[in-house]
């Protein structure tokens, strides 16, 4: 299956995966942030001034399916093939990279990325959609539609309370963009070791997670068996991503909905929210927390 990527730099043979690692993050923060002139407004009036200040960037990148299908998609211009693959799958487009026959994108348009899978009819129903930022169920017309993506996890993840911590700690570790603007979610699929395999930060909380998804799609790294670890809130439609992926724990800096505890405790997942340094609110499915007395 050949995948054309006209945007990516090539790195020289023999260099270092980590200095491919800081020339990947270096590339992605020059993406994703922007300089601007603001007036400040301080505490003191001899403080106002003009000064610059850096903001994320958000904009518009339209995915194509088959020529048929258009997804535009508002969000952060980075990992722009993951993103593309990681909302095909969520949105039951494919299934996996076997589905897929090409992945291209045009220097002259970079804002459009095309994608050709086997089943020519599958984007039909689902053409000409514009996805906000804020915006998880865009692309599907009807609960019951999204809910049939989704199986229910399985039971093979078990993790101890203090890898949670670790977790945590390693994302905070990873948000790069976030400490430079404060303007961005972000998303960290990780390993029953608490190893952060893929991590994406997005203007979007639900971009976030198709970026880290579609990584390991595209790396051939199963999801299954896997938690994910979020920046921010968690609504019924997060729920069926990680669940469409075979992900059966979240845990969250933040507040889940009662939609999302609903549908986590159909879907078999766990929810660990307002999570911090050793502790957290497990709203389903505590069992997978190998060290946590349930009685």
């Amino acid at each position: 299956m050949p995948i054309d990527n006209h945007s990516g730099s090539d790195f020289a043979a023999g260099t270092s995966k980590l200095n491919q690692n800081d020339r990947n993050t270096a590339k992605t923060q020059d993406e994703a942030i922007k300089a601007v002139e603001i007036f400040r407004i301080s505490d003191t009036e001899s403080a106002d001034g003009k000064t610059q200040d850096k903001v994320i960037v958000e904009r518009a990148i339209t995915i194509m399916v088959n020529g048929v299908g258009s997804f535009t998609i508002l969000c952060t211009p980075t990992d722009i093939k993951a993103l593309a693959v990681g909302f095909v799958f969520t949105e039951g487009i494919i299934s996996s990279m076997d589905d897929v026959i090409s992945i291209s994108s045009d220097p002259a348009i970079p804002d459009v990325i095309a994608i050709v899978t086997e089943d020519q009819s599958v984007a039909s129903t689902n053409r000409n959609l514009v996805v906000t930022s804020s915006c998880g169920l865009c692309g599907v017309r009807n609960i019951e539609e999204l809910l049939a993506r989704a199986n229910q996890c399985g039971d093979s993840l078990k993790i101890p309370r203090d890898t949670l911590t670790a977790v945590l700690e390693n994302m905070e570790s990873m948000q790069h963009v976030f400490s430079q603007t404060g303007g961005a979610h972000a998303a960290g699929i990780f390993t029953v070791d608490g190893e952060i395999v893929a991590f994406a930060e997005d203007i979007g909380r639900h971009n976030t997670m198709d970026k880290a998804i579609g990584k390991c799609i595209l790396e051939g790294r199963p999801t299954g068996g896997c938690g994910i670890v979020l920046s921010g809130r968690v609504s019924f439609e997060m729920v069926a991503k990680a669940a469409r992926a075979g992900i059966g724990l979240i845990l969250a800096v933040s507040a889940p909905s009662s939609f999302a505890i609903d549908a986590a405790g159909k879907l078999n997942v766990t929810i660990c929210g307002f999570a911090r340094a050793g502790r957290a609110n497990v709203y389903t499915h505590p069992e997978r927390i190998c060290d946590l007395r349930c009685d």
